[in-house]
């Protein structure tokens, strides 16, 4: 009398790695179906102290949203201040801009720097957005992409650095997907509260 068992119990062992295998990747294409296609990059994660002053330098807008840096900056304050960080200030020039100004944003960059070293700050975040707009189409998908930077304010040193890219979907709105990205980024900063 012959088994079969043995001839079938590989079988069985095969079809379900083959199951396992075929569960696993519907799972990772659920996971990235809802949560949007996604790219984090940024340098190590560093801890800064929430307790002291900090300020919110400018944010270049290369994006076509003309209102993209202002929306960004107060998405960027509300998270900063939910972390933690209580004595914050943004830089806005008192004075008129010139065109020139407007086109070199190095030379607005170093006026925040100086402004902010005058003032006492420690730190200081900005920032550059490449994307945050609504893509065309029938979906008219939302899509943000943006770069922080943290800064020792006393030395000028970058202490952290990080870019984020975000496609949501149809039913998602831009806010929205700014602030998941700007709060993504942000968990690459430990906020520090010891010294209060």
């Amino acid at each position: 009398m012959q088994t079969t068992l043995g001839c079938h119990s590989p079988c069985i062992i095969v079809a379900g790695v083959r199951i396992r295998r075929l569960l696993l990747t519907s799972l990772v294409f659920v996971w990235v179906t809802l949560t949007g296609c996604a790219t984090l990059t940024s340098t190590p994660t560093v801890t800064a102290d929430a307790s002291q002053s900090w300020a919110l330098l400018p944010i270049a807008n290369l994006s076509e949203n003309p209102q993209a840096d202002r929306q960004a900056r107060s998405l960027l304050e509300t998270r900063l201040r939910t972390r933690g960080v209580d004595e914050l200030a943004s830089y806005a020039p008192v004075k008129a801009v010139s065109l020139r100004q407007l086109l070199d944003p190095d030379s607005q960059q170093q006026q925040a720097l100086q402004w902010a070293r005058q003032s006492g700050y420690r730190y200081g975040l900005s920032g550059t957005i490449n994307e945050w707009n609504y893509r065309s189409g029938a979906d008219r998908e939302p899509v943000v992409g943006i770069n922080l930077k943290l800064l020792d304010i006393h030395t000028g040193d970058v202490l952290w650095q990080g870019s984020a890219a975000r496609t949501g979907w149809g039913f998602s709105n831009l806010p929205a997907l700014g602030d998941a990205v700007i709060a993504q980024l942000l968990e690459s900063i430990r906020f520090d509260n010891t010294s209060r």
